[in-house]
């Protein structure tokens, strides 16, 4: 299933049925199986459902589906939009049957539902009925025989402030401070003699600011100083976290008993999901209560779309590989959908840097056998694929062929080796706009980088996957900055740190950076703040961070720092396993835009940050991966599926495979032989080797071996099945 969202509500594709035609035509001529519809609950839809005329926007979804029809596609259907739509009044006239809404503190509705309403879910139950009776014969269908169902887009729920939502907050809030209202009037500055008597305004953060889609926010003051308005913030979106939990299990209990069967895959986020795009408040993951790994046991798949855009809002694929990977993982390396935003982004032209097929094979790499591309006409929000210009095309296209031809042959797991702690808390409940620079989410995006430069395959893990053994697997763990550990809202942080000390204990590998409350309580490791200082190293180095800190505890140093000498690396024994501890942020510093130049007091002494060392005190440590199958490169990742492989080359100069033996390969961009173009990508079908489940790894296939003819190469999978006929136009 490759899919392209395209949405009817935005001229020319709202009443020109040509227009609609020859865009379901180019879709088609890209390599999309699918479309996917914007068939969210507004009234025309329900009045359809009752057998009345269609209005306009539905009679163009049913054209838009028996055109798929003739192209050989099937349909999806976004049919729900959980926190209201953005699209009324101003685009659609037509209004959204919502069932029950939250109020806001003066009455009024607040413009979306109410998550735990029997009402509310039942109007969902409805109108995704209807959809099946209207739609389900053109439908999307597992190989099983279950229609898939983008259930619903972007969820954001909401408090309540009617007598029965009020009451479920406070009831909520008093449980939380297990009946001690003067806990809760020291965190908050109140003087309240009850839980009961708490007005919205004292409970809720400054509540009259809450609409549809946005809220109030604290500051980094706020967040520095832990003041009463972060405090409140922390309750609020903790609450408004389970909330959302508990209604994917009560929906659940709806899907399970539909006729026919559905294979529900809600979109989750549209601008990526740990990675949110800097200055678009409303879009951060951090205010919208989002934990797709805590929904992922109530639905069939988790899907949330992904865009090369760092923290800095710079065009970055490596972006891509992260949030697949937490896709992996939170759908427990099963199949899944890659969710891609393509288009002329809102806050950079990303594709102009980082080609769509890049994008794509990033997918592909990291383990997707699905893809969900937003969207083909889409003003509002830049999703205007079908502006784009003709190289962007068949970059597209070419993604989409490669993907169709390499996706099948991925038929063993994908490699397990190195395990990053998803920070869960500081996604859940740090907006961005506290974060200075994304620094926070810089840090997890370094360390990804570091491991896969070096051939790693790296996984995104939670917390709660951690407790339930999940570390059995990897040989080494990341523990990035995570600023709210102390919150402590994921599991219990106890629990938590004692899993991961257990799997130290027993051999395990560990990574961590300053400040690192887990660090400090499951391994003992101890620190203090020092002055800025350099450290000496192979290559001395100058450290990036926003804090400098000298460990204290009983320990092998590693690195000291040049001018006190205090340790700055070091390396910590726990019975059979080791603790790495770095005195600076390294994953911050490994991806940071700028890096520091030599500091003026070590005058000519030659010294360098660590993107530009030799050998960087990763690879010092630990080496590379044993399953690398070529020489490991910045830039360049690489994923093992037993005997067989996908190098995608993040680069834009081509990289020499030559030394690999392969007995077939796909490119996806026409290169020399034995090399992979810039920005390109192959799949590598090894001479050598097993499959690399375990330790029973064959490292034939990593060799290096003398440089050799490449012409008795088995002919039997070739470029030109996939590139032509727009190979020779866009690519000689």
């Amino acid at each position: 299933m490759i899919q392209m969202w395209f949405g009817n509500f935005f001229e020319p594709f709202c009443s020109d049925a040509d227009a609609t035609r020859a865009g379901i035509a180019d879709v088609a001529d890209l390599g999309f199986t699918s479309i996917n519809l914007d068939s969210k609950p507004w009234e025309d839809f329900f009045a359809r459902y009752r057998g009345e005329e269609a209005s306009a926007y539905v009679a163009m979804q049913e054209l838009m589906v028996a055109e798929a029809a003739k192209h050989q596609m099937d349909v999806t259907c976004l049919s729900l939009y959980l926190c209201g739509d953005n699209l009324y009044p101003n685009i659609r006239s037509v209004p959204p049957v919502r069932g029950e809404e939250a109020i806001r503190p003066d009455g009024t509705p607040m413009g979306t539902y109410k998550y735990w309403s029997p009402i509310a879910q039942q109007t969902m139950v409805d109108h995704v009925h209807g959809l099946l009776d209207l739609f389900g014969d053109h439908m999307r269908r597992t190989p099983g025989g279950r229609i898939v169902m983008q259930t619903m887009f972007d969820p954001i729920p909401k408090p309540s402030f009617d007598s029965e939502g009020r009451g479920k907050y406070l009831a909520w809030l008093e449980d939380r401070y297990a009946g001690d209202v003067s806990a809760l009037n020291k965190r908050y500055a109140l003087d309240a003699r009850s839980f009961a008597d708490l007005e919205p305004e004292q409970y809720w953060l400054r509540p009259s600011e809450l609409d549809w889609v946005g809220c109030a926010r604290p500051t980094a003051g706020d967040f520095a100083q832990r003041t009463p308005d972060y405090h409140r913030w922390i309750d609020n979106q903790t609450h408004l976290a389970e909330v959302q939990v508990d209604y994917f299990a009560q929906m659940h209990e709806h899907w399970r008993s539909t006729t026919p069967p559905l294979f529900v895959e809600p979109v989750l986020h549209q601008w990526g999901y740990f990675f949110n795009p800097p200055g678009v408040p409303d879009w951060q993951t951090g205010q919208r209560a989002l934990d797709v790994y805590r929904i992922a046991p109530h639905v069939d798949s988790v899907l949330f779309i992904a865009a090369p855009l760092n923290p800095e809002n710079r065009p970055d694929a490596s972006v891509v590989s992260v949030e697949s990977s937490i896709a992996r993982t939170v759908n427990q390396h099963g199949p899944f959908t890659g969710g891609l935003y393509l288009g002329r982004h809102v806050n950079e032209d990303v594709y102009r840097v980082v080609p769509p097929a890049e994008a794509i094979a990033t997918h592909v790499a990291n383990g997707a056998k699905r893809l969900h591309v937003y969207g083909y006409s889409g003003l509002d929000d830049g999703g205007v694929m079908f502006r784009m210009d003709d190289l962007f095309k068949d970059s597209l296209r070419s993604g989409n062929r490669w993907a169709t031809s390499v996706i099948p042959l991925l038929d063993e797991p994908r490699a397990k080796e190195v395990a990053i702690l998803f920070p869960a808390e500081m996604s859940l409940l740090e907006p961005l706009e506290v974060d200075e620079g994304g620094r926070h989410r810089m840090d997890l995006l370094g360390w990804h980088q570091q491991m896969t430069d070096l051939g790693w395959h790296v996984d995104v893990v939670h917390a709660d996957q951690v407790v339930s053994s999940g570390l059995a697997d990897y040989r080494y763990l990341v523990i990035p900055t995570n600023s709210l550990y102390d919150v402590g809202c994921v599991v219990d942080n106890r629990q938590l740190e004692a899993a991961v000390a257990a799997w130290v204990r027993s051999g395990g590998v560990a990574f961590h950076g300053p400040g690192s409350g887990l660090a400090h309580n499951a391994f003992g490791v101890r620190e203090e703040t020092v002055d800025f200082d350099c450290i000496a190293w192979d290559d001395d180095i100058i450290p990036h961070g926003w804090s400098t800190v000298a460990f204290t505890h009983d320990t092998e140093v590693r690195g000291r720092y040049i001018q006190s000498g205090r340790p700055a690396i070091v390396e910590t024994s726990l019975g059979a396993g080791t603790v790495y501890s770095f005195g600076f942020e390294y994953g911050f510093a490994y991806s940071r835009q700028t890096m520091p130049i030599v500091p003026p007091e070590y005058g000519k002494r030659e010294m360098h940050p660590i993107v530009l060392m030799r050998s960087t005190p990763v690879q010092t440590l630990i080496g590379t991966s044993p399953l690398a199958v070529t020489h490991p490169t910045k830039g360049v990742e690489v994923a093992r599926f037993g005997d067989r492989a996908v190098v995608v080359n993040h680069r834009a100069s081509p990289i020499d495979i030559r030394d690999v033996r392969t007995s077939a390969e796909i490119h996806l961009v026409p290169s020399a032989p034995g090399w992979v173009a810039g920005h390109g990508a192959a799949y590598l079908e090894l001479q050598t080797g097993p499959s690399v489940s375990g330790d029973s790894v064959l490292k034939e296939s990593a060799r290096v071996t003398t440089p050799k003819t490449r012409s008795g190469r088995k002919p039997n999978l070739v470029l030109q099945n996939i590139a032509e006929p727009f190979v020779r136009a866009r690519y000689s």
